[in-house]
């Protein structure tokens, strides 16, 4: 289930901003080469996931002990609105990234909405990679390396991850660390068997109450170092004030650091994934185009097609809910008004916020695609018993999905009865939009048949009419032109006539 927040919030990227990122030395310096050697090197990357904006506090640490990390970007969640807007994002904003490439770190990336790539059809998953290499491109970044949302990957995302230009892609569990996979090998070789899956142990406090202590991080690196050196991964997401789930505190992360700094005349180091690898800076490439939506405008408007039973939606949708409330979503593939299926919102215990089934928001597979400026009639067949309306949604030029409007009220019924709604014309750089009929209160609500459209909007008609009135004034004269040139001919042949009885 995705929770989303309705209104403009933290979420809502504005268009990509462009520019040459303030620092990118390990982007371009060429990277320095490994080889496994009699004196066992050891090196450990730290490779912080998810773009989370807590990051930030690891940063000077960081510098202190002078040495630096890979942070992997989701742009489609980096917030690049106003610095009051991004004090409240839960992600890095955009100078948040320039300010961490900076200071010597690297930029890789995460895909453009963060996604598990293995659930998704390839063109989408390819979408997700290699528009979000994109993206980071835009902002000035130059990204060799690649690491697979959750750590899920396969040798087709894999292969789709290697044409979008990478040179590396980041797994994790692959490798023993912190009582896990005691089967697995110790650390990864440098360079790597198989660069496209470079293997790492779990994640950093992966698993709930078994939390990693400062001694964890070090056992993992000693053993290492005694069997002969590698290549190890420490992949943390968030730095807080306390043990958490794939966290560090910064008082772990400092001792941590410190402990490493210890260890140099041991032949340990710490690097970035682009210094192990290396390799050349190789293109951008865009992912595949998505192709429009036929009509009714909504991929499975009728909701008879089914995923799996797991995410209880039907393909192509999903269920999202924020506030305050319990929400309960059931999804059936009948019911209908015309036997189409039916999805059904419930909400109790409502304090604020509210729920709703919508298209699935990605990057093109599901979601009707819209040009800026233009006005949509969006709608859906309906009962509810309480008042309803349209929340809807766009998806800007970096991926990212944005609260945009919410329609006039629909009245509660018993029985099936439509809503539509005309949208005002869509912001500027929207390429997508969804929507969904909301639940904001106790209330149930269940929703079918769905459907989108270009609006005929009054200058639309204005201009058809005005089409019209053309049309119909050139046939007028020609046809007085035809009857003017023929009474023409006529009088001059009756004036003919008149000359030749007067000879």
């Amino acid at each position: 289930m995705l929770t989303i927040a309705a209104g403009p919030a933290w979420a809502g990227a504005a268009q990509a901003a462009s520019g040459q990122a303030a620092g990118q030395p390990l982007a371009h310096a060429p990277a320095k080469k490994h080889a496994n050697s009699p004196h066992g090197e050891t090196v450990v990357t730290f490779a912080w996931g998810g773009g989370r904006a807590d990051q930030m506090q690891a940063l000077p640490i960081f510098h202190e002990f002078g040495m630096h990390a890979t942070y992997f970007i989701p742009s489609g969640l980096v917030c690049t609105q106003s610095s009051a807007s991004c004090a409240t994002s839960p992600y890095l904003s955009l100078p948040d990234i320039r300010k961490i490439s900076s200071y010597g770190n690297e930029i890789g990336g995460l895909s453009v909405l963060h996604r598990d790539l293995t659930l998704m059809p390839a063109a989408e998953a390819q979408r997700e990679v290699c528009n979000d290499r994109m993206n980071l491109f835009h902002w000035g970044f130059h990204p060799t390396d690649f690491a697979y949302p959750f750590a899920a990957e396969n040798p087709q995302v894999a292969q789709l991850t290697s044409r979008c230009g990478y040179n590396s892609g980041l797994g994790a569990g692959e490798l023993r660390g912190a009582g896990a996979c005691n089967a697995c090998a110790l650390a990864e070789t440098i360079p790597p068997k198989n660069p496209m899956l470079v293997r790492a142990p779990e994640e950093v406090n992966a698993t709930k109450g078994r939390y990693w202590s400062v001694a964890t991080y070090q056992d993992i690196v000693t053993n290492v170092r005694n069997h002969g050196g590698g290549w190890i991964f420490f992949t943390i997401h968030d730095v807080c004030s306390k043990a958490c789930l794939y966290g560090v505190t910064p008082h772990e992360l400092r001792t941590v650091l410190g402990w490493l700094r210890s260890q140099r005349s041991h032949n340990v180091k710490v690097e970035t994934m682009r210094q192990v690898i290396g390799g050349a800076v190789r293109p951008a490439v865009p992912g595949p185009t998505a192709r429009p939506v036929p009509s009714p405008g909504v991929v499975n408007a009728k909701l008879t097609a089914a995923t799996n039973a797991k995410h209880n939606a039907p393909l192509c949708f999903q269920h999202a809910d924020y506030g305050q409330n319990d929400a309960k979503f059931n999804y059936s593939t009948g019911g209908g008004p015309h036997g189409e299926g039916t999805v059904t919102v419930r909400i109790t215990k409502w304090a604020s916020g509210g729920a709703y089934f919508l298209p699935k928001m990605d990057l093109g597979q599901c979601s009707p695609q819209v040009s800026p400026g233009r006005q949509y009639t969006v709608g859906a067949w309906y009962k509810s018993n309480h008042t309803t309306q349209l929340a809807v949604y766009y998806r800007n030029q970096l991926g990212d999905w944005i609260y945009w409007t919410t329609s006039a009220a629909f009245p509660a019924t018993s029985s099936w009865k439509q809503a539509s709604w005309t949208t005002p014309p869509a912001p500027a750089g929207a390429t997508a939009v969804t929507f969904g009929l909301t639940a904001a209160a106790n209330m149930t609500v269940t929703s079918t048949a769905y459907n989108l459209a270009p609006a005929q909007t009054h200058r639309a008609l204005i201009l058809l009419g005005a089409l019209i009135f053309v049309l119909v004034a050139a046939a007028l004269i020609t046809r007085g032109q035809i009857r003017y040139r023929k009474h023409i001919r006529e009088e001059i042949a009756a004036e003919e006539q008149r000359h030749g009885a007067v000879a």
